[in-house]
This record gives structure tokens, C-alpha cells and sequence, in this order.
């Protein structure tokens, strides 16, 4: 070969080397600019102490990050007693590349990990850490974190520390944890306030069925949606933790609404009866029953209860069809009805017309408030 061939040849090589260079470097500069402008969002256990059917534990804070810690890098001086790779042609191999800014300040690094991974750092002007990918120290998993320029961890990608689930955890810049996502036994989206105090939890409950709650900036828990095997349900509570209001299905399948007192106490439940008619229950501030209304296939319904949950007054019909007022003792027995003025003789179809005149008035009032509570 003459010496034009071979100072060809060499040039050839150079040019080759330094193409494959740039399209390193380029390739290197859109994944760190790729993973640095992600926005991600994340994760928690919420609590219930309210649901029989489970939901998540008690801890409502969003879940630890994954370990922050980078390993070490191995610079080049630590690896000169060992073995170096030999070079292949179209291919770059170094024991380490540092891209320098106008100022001779390394702003991107490539290291190898003293555990053998790699490692990729982004670095600002004034020498801070800005964005990490590489492995974490401790278990070795992958792991990306960005920083602020104060060096206060902002945003953190990977398994956790403990459990090795996946999850996102975005921070304040004074490293609270605001918002956290995470796949574990219950996964979920957390919303923080400042203090790790949980605001909101969208997710699943203990029994993988959809939840979403909201609490007040206190910790109580104000709104409870969740998905049960048969049916929506929506609890609402008070700032003392009582369920004040609930809406949802039986086991049955049908729908109810029950109105609670500030302490808890069910005063109204208004669903369906076992025959499928509605139901409204009306109870007093110590839960017991007072009145019930239903709506039979036929007729309405009506009835009274004192306070031992004895019945003494009722509204119904006839079986005839028409209206029937009856009052009883504590006993249960009839103590007055209208029936006993209904379907005499010479009387007028006007069900209030006691006096049987063809008119109603206050001579019938009278007639009425003289015999109410009296035996027939």
C-alpha cells in the first residue's frame, strides 16, 4: 500500500470514529432531555374506619420514595490496573465521558457504578447535580431523580426502597412529599398537603374495588366514594368523623339514602321494603323508630310509634278502599277509628262529614276531638 492509501485509509478511520461519536452524544442528549421534562404524578394507603368492607390501612400519607442513594462512581485512575476491552471498530469504548461546557465544567457524565452499572449525570453551570439515571445504591434497581438547583430532590422514578413496587413521588422544594403514585397491594394516587398530610386518594380499597376519598386539611375524612361487588356507595361526614349522610344498595341490589345526626345517629332511612315498595323511617335522636311510611301496591301507609316502639297511631285504607285514621293503647288495642264513623246510616259520602249535615266544619272537628282515644 503507498503512503496516499494508507494516509487515506487513517483518515477514513477518524472520520468514521468521530460520526459515530456525534450520534452517541446526540442519542445521549435527547434521553436526559426526554426524562428531565417528564411530568409524572403518584401514591398512598388510605385508611376506613367507617367501611365494613375493608379499605386501605390506616396510613394515609403518601408512601416513602425509593432509595435516593447513587453509588459510587469508578473513575478512570481505579481502573487502570484493570483490563480494558479492546477497541472495536464503529464502536466507542471509554471508562468514562464527560461532555464540558465553554467554562471546562463537566455539565453531563457517564460513569460505570463501583457495583458495574452505569451512570448518567446532569449537571448545572454552577456544579450542582441536576438529573440522575442510573441504579440505586441499595437494592440496585433502576432509578431516575431530579433535582432542584438548591440540590432538594423534586421528583424521584422507581421501585421502592422496601417493597420494590413501582411508583412516583414529586416533591416541594423542601423535599414534602405533595403528591405520590405507586403500584403496591393497593394502588393508588395520594395528594399532600405540607406535613404529609393526606388530602385526597384516588385508587382501590382492601378489596381491589375503585375508592376515591377526600379529607379536610385537618386528616378527617370528609368524602368517601367506593365501589362495593354489587353497587356504588358515597359516605359524607362531619369535622368529628361521624358519617352525617350515606347513599348506596343494599345486598339486595336496592338503592337507600340515610340522613345522620352530627353524632351519627340514623334519623331518616328512605329505600324499598321486602315486597319492593318504598319505605321512609323517620327515628328520634336516641335511633329509635317513631314513624314509617310505605307505599303498598294499593295504598299508602302510615305508622306512629312512641318512645318504646310500640304502635299507637296509623294511616292506611279500608278494604274497601277508603281512609282509615286508628289510634291504639300501649296494649295494641284499638282505642278509637274512624271506621266507626264510616258506612252508617243516612251518612253522606263525605268521609269528614261526622254529623252526616252534606257539609264539613267545625261542628265535625268537634264531633272528632270529643271521641279521639275512645273506645267505639
Amino acid at each position: 500500500m503507498n503512503p496516499l492509501e494508507e494516509r487515506l485509509n487513517r483518515l477514513e478511520t477518524r472520520i468514521t470514529r468521530y460520526r459515530n461519536f456525534n450520534v452517541l452524544l446526540c442519542l445521549l442528549l435527547v434521553t436526559v432531555v426526554t426524562v428531565a421534562a417528564r411530568d409524572v404524578v403518584s401514591p398512598f394507603q388510605a385508611k376506613s374506619a367507617h367501611e365494613p368492607i375493608g379499605m386501605p390501612g390506616t396510613n394515609m400519607g403518601v408512601a416513602d420514595s425509593p432509595d435516593r442513594g447513587v453509588p459510587d462512581v469508578v473513575y478512570p485512575e481505579e481502573q487502570a490496573a484493570g483490563k480494558l476491552a479492546a477497541q472495536t471498530q464503529g464502536v466507542i469504548r471509554a471508562t468514562g465521558l464527560q461532555i464540558v461546557n465553554g467554562d471546562d465544567q463537566a455539565v453531563v457524565e457517564l460513569w460505570p457504578s463501583t457495583a458495574g452499572g452505569g451512570l448518567i449525570f446532569v449537571n448545572s453551570a454552577e456544579d450542582k447535580r441536576l438529573v440522575y439515571i442510573g441504579s440505586s445504591a441499595a437494592r440496585g434497581d433502576g432509578l431516575v431523580l431530579v433535582d432542584s438547583k438548591e440540590e432538594k430532590n423534586l421528583i424521584a422514578l422507581g421501585p421502592h426502597s422496601e417493597t420494590g413496587h413501582g411508583g412516583i413521588w414529586i416533591r416541594n422544594n423542601i423535599e414534602e412529599m405533595l403528591i405520590g403514585l405507586n403500584a403496591d397491594e393497593t394502588p393508588g394516587i395520594h395528594i399532600n398537603k405540607t406535613g404529609n398530610q393526606n388530602l385526597t386518594y384516588l385508587g382501590a380499597n382492601t378489596l381491589s374495588n375503585g375508592l376515591l376519598r377526600l379529607s379536610h386539611q385537618s386528616g378527617t375524612d370528609m368524602v368517601s366514594m367506593y365501589a362495593s361487588d354489587t353497587s356504588g356507595n358515597l359516605s359524607l361526614y362531619n369535622k368529628d368523623d361521624k358519617r352525617i349522610a350515606r347513599i348506596g344498595a343494599f345486598s339486595a341490589g336496592d338503592g337507600y339514602l340515610k340522613i345522620n345526626s352530627k353524632t351519627g345517629t340514623e334519623l331518616i332511612t328512605a329505600g324499598s321494603n321486602t315486597n319492593d315498595n318504598g319505605l321512609i323511617r323517620v327515628s328520634n335522636s336516641y335511633g329509635t323508630l317513631g314513624v314509617w311510611i310505605v307505599g303498598a301496591n294499593k295504598n299508602g301507609y302510615v305508622g306512629i310509634q312512641n318512645a318504646q316502639e310500640r304502635l299507637i297511631t296509623e294511616l292506611t285504607a279500608t278494604a274497601g278502599g277508603n281512609g282509615l285514621v286508628r289510634t291504639l293503647s300501649t296494649d295494641g288495642i284499638t282505642a278509637w277509628s274512624s271506621a266507626s264513623f264510616q258506612g252508617t246510616a243516612g251518612s253522606t259520602s263525605l268521609k269528614g262529614d261526622m254529623d252526616n249535615d252534606g257539609d264539613i266544619d267545625g261542628d265535625d272537628f268537634l264531633i272528632f276531638s270529643e271521641n279521639f282515644g275512645k273506645k267505639k
